[in-house]
């Protein structure tokens, strides 16, 4: 794996849809932090943010698992 300047990785989504019926869909899409770790410790050694990029991570997946949750509240 070679990275340049304007070499970029989408590392988490969080998207809310108003959908055609009137109901809301909420989706995310996160690199799970492991993978991650993985791909940058064997492609860029030299990287040295790598466990901080991974604890982002965790924050970011427990952040969308917890508005998940208490958007039931909300919509059905």
């Amino acid at each position: 794996m070679k990275f340049n300047k304007k070499t970029k990785a989408k590392l988490f989504v969080l998207e809310a849809y108003l959908n055609r019926d009137g109901n809301v869909e909420l989706n995310y899409e996160a690199v799970k932090p492991e993978d991650l770790e993985k791909e940058l410790n064997l492609g860029v050694p030299m990287y040295d943010g790598t466990s901080q990029v991974a604890s982002l991570l965790r924050y970011l997946r427990k952040s969308a698992d917890d508005i998940l949750s208490g958007s039931r509240n909300y919509i059905y």
